[in-house]
């Protein structure tokens, strides 16, 4: 059966044959792990668009979603790399992307403030079920066919595992310093 649309939720992700699950580095969280096509891609505010029926992604779809805790310097400059400046407020614009993607199973929609991704991209879409997601680049050939070896489940999942983690660390981040080097070790483990 061929589903011709998917639109996921910001905390639900329906499961598709593409999936594969991952343990992250929290005990007992599993990552779903699609890959598609990008075939429509275009510029939002990611507040505005947050919670409209898409995965929001990113360093910055992880911040609004988080519920973790997360120190508030941490979360402003995450939310300030986003807008382009440093300490974002709650009325400045969070510049990001929205990204269709095109799945075997049907599509994924995807918010980010990752901006690399481009129309034609093979993608692999991680979804660890906390309230936000994550978008990168991948080979082609994960989009030419579904079938891997295990070790390449393997490196896939550890990939998205790591990203979870980094992503962790920003949000457990103090002092500005930590903040600064805790996005950009993020940015390298997701953006990827």
């Amino acid at each position: 059966m061929h589903i011709s649309k998917i639109h996921l939720g910001v905390v639900l992700l329906a499961p598709v044959a593409l999936s594969t699950a991952a343990s992250a580095q929290r005990s007992g969280q599993s990552i779903a792990i699609q890959h598609g096509t990008v075939v429509e891609a275009r510029s939002v505010d990611l507040r505005a668009e947050a919670g409209k029926g898409a995965l929001v992604g990113g360093l910055a779809g992880y911040a609004m979603s988080s519920g973790r805790g997360a120190s508030r310097r941490a979360r402003n400059a995450i939310l300030g790399t986003a807008s382009g400046a440093a300490g974002a407020t709650a009325g400045r614009r969070t510049q990001g992307m929205q990204y269709t993607v095109d799945t075997s199973a049907g599509e994924i929609v995807i918010v980010s403030d990752q901006s690399q991704v481009a129309v034609g991209d093979c993608v692999a879409v991680e979804n660890a079920g906390t309230g936000s997601a994550n978008i990168r680049r991948a080979s082609g050939a994960l989009c030419e066919s579904p079938e891997v070896t295990a070790a390449t489940k393997q490196n896939l999942q550890k990939q998205a595992a790591d990203c979870v983690a980094a992503k962790d660390a920003v949000l457990a981040a103090d002092r500005d310093e930590d903040v600064a080097a805790a996005i950009r070790a993020a940015r390298i483990a997701c953006d990827s």
